[in-house]
């Protein structure tokens, strides 16, 4: 695949995961106003969501937000890193997977086993 084909793919795979980011922080501030403000949120879905569920969704987004700001921040790393490490892709690419796969681990840790 050629670098301009691989950079563009960067890039929409990029602003998708800005957007899952914007859905996801919605998601998070609704649910968060479901556990401080219940009857408000309440009375806007109609009695479908309570506290409780509120407080399960806004702790079942932690982790699919992470991987999102993770995989737009280490993309757009990426793509500002390229031009200036042109013999160093491969590398870049393992050290930049790697991180992204221990802040995701302990992610995951913190939010499901501890």
């Amino acid at each position: 695949m050629s670098p301009t084909k691989q950079a563009i793919i960067l890039k929409k795979l990029s602003r998708l995961c800005a957007w899952g980011l914007l859905a996801g922080v919605i998601v998070l501030v609704l649910t968060g106003w479901g556990i401080t403000k219940t009857e408000v949120i309440y009375n806007a879905t109609f009695g479908l969501v309570d506290r409780r569920l509120a407080d399960s969704i806004h702790r079942a987004v932690n982790a699919p937000l992470a991987l999102f700001f993770l995989a737009h921040v280490l993309i757009n790393l990426k793509l500002n890193l390229h031009p200036k490490t042109a013999g160093k892709n491969l590398l870049i690419d393992i050290i930049l997977i790697g991180l992204g796969l221990l802040l995701l681990a302990g992610v995951i840790y913190m939010e499901y086993l501890r």
